[in-house]
């Protein structure tokens, strides 16, 4: 699994706007061949940052969106933030349940 990470720093005065834009990118993404999730959230701690994250399957599949004119829609968004955007690329290579967590505290071997 692969995440698309971006955080953008937005005025609270167009921060409906913008949130709303992504909530339409991101219907269009779940459609998409390798999308697994994508989530829109504001952060508690600061208000006036937004995120917008998705998960891949699989880094052609992230290619392939890169590659498309969803990502050119996300970077038009990039350039509304105040400050530079935060934008990663987090390649996931293991994925564990609380079998982890039981494992770590010594209650399972």
């Amino acid at each position: 699994m692969i995440e698309f990470h971006l955080t953008l720093k937005i005025p609270s005065n167009k921060s409906r706007p913008v949130i709303e834009a992504l909530r339409v990118l991101a219907k269009k993404a779940r459609a998409e061949s390798g999308c697994i999730t994508v989530e829109v959230y504001k952060t508690v701690a600061v208000p006036c940052r937004i995120v917008y994250q998705e998960t891949w399957d699989s880094e052609e599949s992230l290619r392939s969106m890169i590659a498309s004119h969803h990502f050119s829609q996300l970077a038009s968004l990039m350039e509304l933030s105040t400050e530079p955007p935060k934008c990663e690329f987090r390649f996931i290579s293991d994925v564990y349940g609380l079998e982890f967590a039981a494992k770590v505290r010594n209650c399972t071997d």
